[in-house]
């Protein structure tokens, strides 16, 4: 069995020197959540997919300045970042709850994705889990995290530390 990856879902439009990071990284490293050609400053502000290492300049840095920003969210997953990537890309849209749409769903910003995860019905939640083990998200005043998994069908919410600076 292979080792768990560190992935986020950066949102690039949260801070203008995180796409220079995610650029250096693509395309083995990162993978933007849009599909197709997009213009390079839609891209630029664009939610991202990051294989993170821990030493990577863009590791330290979210540990460092990012933590409590809402820079992403961050995936523990065992799959490569194709299978992760792909499975997220089914949650970027939503209809709204009374039928319109689809609207934009912004699930890797941690002040929705702390709100809205709780909430979804136990039948759905296993999507969300596919080819991922673990959700890491920001607490809202950023001094820890909030771990998310699945258990037996249920979600389980742990709280954990702050990553530490590098």
């Amino acid at each position: 069995m292979t080792s768990p990856r560190l992935y986020a879902v950066l949102d690039c439009a949260a801070d203008p020197a995180l796409h220079e990071h995610v650029a250096r990284l693509e395309p083995e490293g990162a993978a933007c959540l849009f599909e197709g050609r997009l213009h390079p400053e839609l891209k630029a502000a664009s939610p991202h997919v990051v294989e993170l290492a821990p030493t990577d300049p863009l590791s330290k840095l979210w540990r460092g300045a990012g933590w409590g920003r809402s820079w992403g969210i961050l995936i523990s997953s065992r799959a490569g970042l194709p299978a992760v990537r792909r499975r997220l890309r089914h949650y970027t849209q939503a209809k709204l709850p009374d039928g319109t749409g689809p609207v934009l769903f912004r699930f890797w910003d941690p002040r929705v994705f702390r709100v809205w995860l709780p909430l979804v019905e136990p039948d759905d939640l296993g999507g969300w889990f596919t080819d991922i083990d673990r959700y890491i998200v920001e607490t809202e005043d950023g001094a820890g995290s909030l771990r998310y998994g699945l258990k037996d069908g249920r979600l389980t919410v742990e709280p954990g530390p702050r990553p530490a600076a590098g």
